[in-house]
């Protein structure tokens, strides 16, 4: 590793040239793939013009590493007061959230052609589902601020798929895997894999799935409602 990981610029001019503005792939994760049990890791990533990655590593101390088109550039860790860093990675991790789910906005306001009666009807019952399935979660994500022992693990995912090119709004929590695909004829798919005790990415079949063209905006506000509480309750403090 070179010396200008250790010694390159300040995190706080770091922190500032974070921007998910102009990006079309955005990530935020929280303790994924942890190295040393007992550690916690929170990660923000925008991919766009350029790339950049900053990891916040929690073992024994604190440690933030900036990374920029795959190469890091700044590694740094923290003592004495950590009060202004933490307060910019909390902010990065909001303003990574709120850019995603505002990007979405003008989409779900617009009219899907073909849209029917008994859509509605049958989007009315999806949504009941919806509220009830994300209720759960939102639940069990409230338990977390009275439970520092327990560690939570999520992602959001927001933009345009690098490798397939399909917009998209993920969410992995606990044992939900939530996607909102964004599609070309303005209507927004839904599903969600429970994967109950197992891995993420082991269920193979769908808990729920259903096209939404006429009240997409109720479910969009939903999935709104749990990211926003996960940026909360995610917070480093």
């Amino acid at each position: 590793m070179s010396l200008w990981g250790f010694f390159g610029p300040a995190p706080k001019d770091l922190f500032l040239e974070f921007n998910p503005l102009g990006s079309y792939w955005r990530v935020v994760t929280w303790n994924f793939d942890l190295k040393v049990p007992g550690s916690r890791q929170w990660t923000v990533e925008v991919q766009g013009p350029s790339s950049k990655v900053i990891h916040w590593l929690r073992s024994g101390g604190n440690e933030l590493l900036f990374f920029e088109k795959d190469k890091l550039i700044r590694r740094k860790s923290l003592r004495g007061s950590i009060e202004e860093s933490r307060t910019l990675m909390n902010l990065a991790i909001h303003s990574t959230l709120k850019f995603g789910i505002e990007s979405g906005h003008e989409f779900m306001r617009a009219p899907v052609s073909g849209a029917t009666a008994l859509d509605f009807q049958s989007e009315a019952r999806a949504l009941q589902w919806i509220q009830a399935s994300f209720g759960t979660l939102s639940r069990a994500l409230e338990t977390l601020r009275s439970r520092p022992d327990l560690i939570l693990t999520a992602a959001c995912f927001s933009g345009i798929v690098p490798e397939t090119g399909v917009r998209v709004l993920r969410l992995m929590a606990f044992n939900l895997d939530i996607f909102f695909y964004l599609q070309d004829d303005f209507s927004l798919l839904i599903v969600v894999f429970n994967d109950r005790d197992q891995g993420h990415g082991e269920s193979k079949a769908p808990a729920f799935q259903q096209t939404i063209k006429v009240t997409k905006p109720q479910f969009y506000d939903e999935i709104t409602k749990l990211l926003h509480q996960l940026a909360q309750v995610g917070e480093i403090v």
